[in-house]
């Protein structure tokens, strides 16, 4: 089923090119197994043309190749140990793909099937902190014992990394924290959040417009789910709303799909999370091409707040206007 999917959406000449792949991986010399990664590495992350899986419209054909590709990543590391792209291409995926397809149904099972719901979160912060030790691993290339000086200061460490580090730095974070989000009672977890704020706003600082303000995406959430109390800040939370609506043109749903989950329903202000979210279903997912994955499934999660609008408001309207 998963090479059924994948056959079109990658290999469109047919399985020989990646059985060929694999044959010098297993057999060749040195110079041909690194051309060889280097090359289906490409293929898989559209790094010699447009990103065959963030431009596509099926969420379902996605969430079957995706494992494939993973899975693939892992094997070229083997062969290839010293790449940074592949470590960062691994990282992205098993982030992205706990995300959007392991996390996200453990939310919407939450009410209804509790055991499962947790199965899925469980295998989720499996699959952040997989992702989030690729990432540790490549910034270790450069920078060796990197993840032991993070955590022995954080701050010291960061001020020595640079733009060029910032895809790796936003998935050390963006998965630990990833992790943190699926089991908020694992103590000895919660408290490293500390240092994947640090690693976060170190990389705010070095490319705050990274991928059209994903790192102000990140931020808005962070922000806006915190009480004062606790350090959050809904003012904050809006002024990143406002930069990453900015930044994308306020042609991506997810940065509208945030702030409602987060400060909309922290104020338990039904108004501005029905504005919201109607805001992020009127987007267009093919204006951009390379954030039309992001918005389909940006707005399906958006449908699923509407449509349980009760669990999450003390007092809402019954049905939309």
């Amino acid at each position: 089923m998963i090479l059924a999917s994948l056959r079109n959406l990658l290999f469109p000449a047919g399985y020989s090119l990646i059985f060929c792949f694999i044959l010098l991986l297993a057999t060749g010399c040195g110079v041909l197994r690194r051309a060889a990664t280097h090359h289906i590495a490409d293929v898989f992350l559209g790094t010699s043309g447009s990103n065959v899986f963030s431009q596509d419209n099926d969420p379902e054909l996605i969430r079957e190749a995706l494992p494939f590709a993973l899975k693939t990543y892992e094997a070229l590391l083997v062969s290839d140990p010293k790449n940074r792209s592949l470590y960062l291409s691994a990282a992205d995926g098993f982030i992205k793909y706990a995300n959007a397809f392991v996390h996200a149904e453990a939310e919407r099972l939450e009410e209804v099937d509790f055991n499962r719901a947790r199965h899925l979160q469980q295998r989720a912060a499996k699959l952040y902190l997989r992702g989030r030790n690729y990432a540790l691993d490549g910034l270790r290339l450069d920078y060796p014992d990197f993840e032991k000086k993070l955590r022995k200061d954080p701050e010291q460490i960061l001020h020595l990394l640079s733009g060029k580090d910032v895809p790796l730095l936003f998935c050390v974070a963006s998965g630990w924290a990833g992790a943190i989000s699926t089991d908020v009672n694992n103590m000895s977890l919660v408290a490293e959040l500390p240092i994947v704020e640090a690693v976060m706003r170190r990389a705010l600082e070095l490319k705050e417009d990274f991928q059209g303000g994903v790192i102000h995406e990140f931020f808005i959430t962070y922000e806006g789910s915190r009480s004062e109390i606790m350090g959050g800040s809904a003012e904050r939370a809006r002024g990143h709303f406002d930069r990453a609506v900015m930044l994308t043109r306020g042609k991506k749903a997810s940065p509208y799909v945030l702030l409602a989950s987060s400060v909309a329903v922290r104020k338990q202000d039904y108004k501005m999370f029905r504005d919201l979210l109607h805001k992020a279903l009127a987007i267009d997912p093919d204006a951009v091409p390379e954030w039309r994955l992001a918005n389909i499934l940006a707005q399906k999660k958006a449908r699923w707040l509407l449509d349980h609008s009760a669990q999450l408001f003390l007092n809402c309207e019954e049905t939309e206007p």
